[in-house]
């Protein structure tokens, strides 16, 4: 009885990482970028401020931990001024979000699921 659930905790917590690893891996960001490259409703990278964080954990107590298998990214339409393309560096999980206020078509939300290699962006039709 004792191995069982000490393998079902193992096994639930195996897709989650600590605190310090809210950041996708290189490959990750580049495989989720080509995504975002071919949506309509995205295309051009180079217009959009980009930021991209593991999904955090929902398990009530692990709100510290991040979900390996999914990315969650925010972009924001570059202006040149205050918004500038590319890249979000990030310190912190919460530096991820937009400052409130924008919406689409100037900021769009959605994930990307790792294993299926599965863009999820509702941008108001087919991407």
């Amino acid at each position: 009885m004792f191995s069982f659930v000490a393998t079902a905790i193992l096994v639930s917590c195996s897709a989650c990482s600590s605190t310090s690893d809210f950041q996708p891996g290189e490959a990750e960001i580049v495989k989720l970028e080509t995504q975002l490259a071919a949506s309509r409703c995205v295309g051009d990278l180079d217009k959009w401020q980009r930021a991209y964080v593991r999904k955090q954990s929902i398990v009530e107590n692990e709100t510290d931990k991040f979900d390996r298998r999914m990315i969650e990214f925010t972009l924001e339409r570059a202006d040149g001024k205050r918004i500038v393309a590319g890249r979000k560096s990030m310190a912190r999980y919460e530096d991820w979000a937009i400052a409130g206020g924008c919406s689409e078509p100037n900021c769009l939300f959605g994930g990307y699921v790792i294993p299926t290699d599965e863009l999820i962006l509702d941008c108001g039709g087919p991407s």
